[in-house]
């Protein structure tokens, strides 16, 4: 049986539990990456949202990004903070999947008899060392597209529709978006049924991670939840507001939240 043919249904094993107003998936990593390998079932594309503690905040405000991660697929938890917090209210998670850990292991395991890449990333010298990484294993030009989006492509409605066009002529069995959010869940949710039937996986800096052209935080520094501390300490400038003065509203939305925890009401969009 096709652990991806049911859906939002196919969970029985372990049912998504909700904080924040999120389905929150119980799957340990090597399941969820079973599902991921697994052929795409019918019914347009499928979104695999990874949420960290900006993403709690952002969901507060913009309506559209509360859209993506309410009709996603899978949501799973990246950020530290916000797994101590889901563990603190009782949801049962045996582990962080992030979206870094979750595109490195694919990277290793998608195989060009099987599965079709169509990924978006940042800029041109992560598209050139991607392309290299993958055609050592094996892929060429009819099983991966690779494409650097414009700056603001989300918002121009002409480049989308043509964007998503090419994706859909192109069969991916992956959609891989590493250019950022809230534009990349956005813009999946928003052309999901122009897509195909496909997997898209909303990774961020995991593309340049992969590529070597970002270095990731050491191991050690991840098993302790202090990944953010690596991000900041070598990009300070583009990510104080973000982890000294954003993250402010992950406070306000754990408050919110509290007295819902385990049950299935959505905080306010304030």
């Amino acid at each position: 049986m096709n652990p991806v043919a049911n859906s939002r249904g196919s969970e029985a094993r372990a049912d998504p539990r909700p904080i924040f107003g999120l389905d929150i998936s119980l799957l340990a990593q090597d399941e969820l990456i079973e599902e991921l390998l697994a052929p795409p079932s019918a019914g347009g594309a499928k979104l695999v949202a990874t949420v960290n503690v900006d993403h709690v905040v952002t969901l507060r405000t913009n309506s559209r990004f509360r859209e993506a991660y309410d009709r996603a697929w899978r949501v799973t938890v990246d950020g530290a903070p916000v797994y101590l917090y889901a563990r603190a209210v009782g949801v049962p998670l045996r582990e962080r999947v992030t979206g870094a850990d979750l595109f490195a292991e694919l990277i290793e395991r998608w195989e060009p008899a099987k599965h079709r890449l169509f990924m978006l990333v940042p800029n041109d010298a992560v598209a050139a060392r991607m392309a290299l990484a993958m055609a050592q294993r094996g892929y060429d030009e009819r099983t991966l597209t690779i494409e650097v989006p414009p700056f603001g492509f989300e918002r121009d409605a002409d480049y989308s529709q043509d964007l998503a066009a090419r994706i859909r002529a192109k069969q991916p069995t992956h959609i891989i978006m590493g250019v950022g959010a809230p534009k990349s869940e956005i813009w999946a949710h928003e052309h999901r049924d122009q897509l195909g039937d496909a997997i898209v996986l909303c990774v961020g800096a995991a593309v340049e991670f992969v590529t070597g052209l970002k270095m990731r935080s050491p191991l050690f520094m991840r098993r302790i939840g202090m990944e953010w501390f690596w991000r900041f300490a070598t990009e300070p400038r583009r990510l104080f507001h973000r982890y000294f003065i954003r993250s402010f509203g992950f406070v306000l939305a754990m408050m919110a939240d509290r007295p819902r925890a385990g049950g299935s009401l959505k905080p306010g969009h304030d």
